[in-house]
């Protein structure tokens, strides 16, 4: 049987499994570079501001850690100094006469000699020890180790964060990317078939209406390609945004094929622990409370020159030593009701911990449910376009014998086409389906 030569205007199963493949070039754009996630990830994590402030709040916490330590067991030396003038105007024996110290007069105008003796003058070295203090050193120190902790959690709440936003968006982009990705595959293949029609359409072999039908179905496709590709910059540029990448150049994305990470079941989540640690903050804070409860001793000295009549000034140096004792016997029960205070508190970090708990447990289990339907529908569009394929293949034969008209077959190739978009569609939501249960499960 002689071949007919319109046979090559219509597409053979492996010239579609060519098109498919093609989807890994990118003609949309005139891309300058190619940047995977971790890209984007690194810059967002190295970017984000509320990362780089717990991180600052983590080294402060350390150093007032340090200064308390220092302020409960490492002695107080201190230099203080005074030099106060009293005079006074003596008139004893009918004079009226300044004395700066006076020796011995009773008829006299000024502060009384007893209390001012005439002024005060002081040079002192001060120092307080105190005695057997490092467990309250401790103690005060633990509020500022725990939140410390505390900032590490927040850290790497933010960094999941900020992974589960900039996937998200990471996602699209790719969605969009596919799409015009294969828009373009698409036009070029409607282009070649446009010039095998034009040329049996001018041999009279084919109606105009044919090329018509081409064409419509052409500009329709260059229609949605500029959708696709405004939707690509704008998803693009934001990704850019949530990294903190200055760059308005257009880039191709590597592809992305995330999984699910191992159920945590019952497990300490990331999520929760941040309430452990508040809980920890609390009772903390409780044993604080509690320090004034137990005596607290102090050794106190001081030299140097401490005198109220200044002629006697340079015999007037010399020491003192002892001990101070601070201890609090009652106080109307405070220590029992900030007791009660504290279990209430702890009680609210269980609740919201457990309710979290719950929460993401079932958030799981409805994504898994999610995951599971989008499976299934996918076997089905995998059916239809397999299906779609056997029909294209007979309906190519009942063309080459003229049994059929190029309308019908150009209409199962647009249902086609848009299977096959849906199918990619789908695996996006997969795609973002997976990175919402790994967020989750963690």
């Amino acid at each position: 049987m002689t071949s007919f030569p319109f046979a090559n205007l219509f597409p053979t199963r492996i010239q579609y499994r060519m098109l498919l493949a093609g989807l890994g070039l990118l003609l949309a754009f005139p891309t300058v570079a190619q940047r995977g996630l971790e890209q984007y990830l690194d810059n967002a994590r190295q970017s984000s501001p509320l990362i780089l402030d717990n991180q600052n709040q983590i080294q402060a916490n350390a150093l007032e850690a340090q200064r308390l330590q220092a302020l409960y067991t490492k002695p107080l030396v201190q230099l203080t100094g005074a030099a106060q003038f009293a005079p006074i105007f003596s008139t004893n024996g009918g004079g009226f006469r300044p004395e700066l110290n006076s020796n011995g007069a009773d008829r006299y105008f000024g502060y009384d000699l007893a209390v001012s003796n005439g002024g005060l003058y002081q040079g002192l070295v001060n120092v307080t020890q105190p005695i057997s203090n490092l467990f309250r050193a401790r103690a005060y120190a633990e509020p500022f180790v725990l939140a410390s902790q505390i900032g590490q959690t927040v850290i790497g709440l933010g960094r999941h964060e900020v992974e589960r936003v900039v996937t998200d968006q990471y996602i699209l982009c790719l969605q969009d990317q596919l799409q015009v990705q294969y828009t373009d595959s698409l036009l070029k293949l409607l282009g070649e078939q446009r010039e095998i029609v034009l040329r049996f359409v001018e041999a009279s072999l084919l109606k105009r209406s044919d090329l018509t039908l081409v064409e419509i179905e052409t500009q329709t496709q260059r229609n949605l390609r500029v959708g696709y590709q405004t939707a690509y910059r704008r998803d693009l540029l934001e990704l850019n945004a949530l990294s903190g990448i200055a760059d308005t150049t257009l880039v191709d994305l590597v592809p992305l094929n995330l999984t699910i990470e191992a159920d945590i079941g019952a497990a300490e989540s990331g999520f929760t622990r941040r309430y452990t640690l508040d809980s920890l903050a609390l009772l903390a804070q409780q044993n604080i409370f509690e320090l004034r409860y137990r005596p607290q001793w102090n050794f106190v000295g001081n030299g140097g020159l401490n005198t109220s009549y200044l002629p006697a000034l340079p015999r007037r140096l010399g020491f003192s030593a002892g001990v101070s004792l601070v201890w609090t016997l009652y106080d109307g029960h405070q220590k029992r009701l900030n007791r009660q205070r504290t279990a209430l508190l702890q009680q609210s970090f269980g609740n919201y911990r457990q309710f979290t708990l719950t929460q993401n447990t079932v958030r799981r289990e409805r994504l898994r449910g999610e995951l599971r339907g989008l499976a299934e529908r996918l076997i089905v569009y995998n059916q239809q376009i397999a299906g779609y394929e056997s029909v294209l293949a007979s309906y190519r034969a009942e063309l080459l014998l003229g049994q059929l008209s190029i309308i019908n077959y150009v209409t199962v190739l647009k249902n086609m086409v848009a299977a096959r978009r849906d199918a990619l569609l789908l695996q996006s939501n997969r795609q973002l389906l997976i990175n919402a249960y790994n967020y989750y499960n963690w």
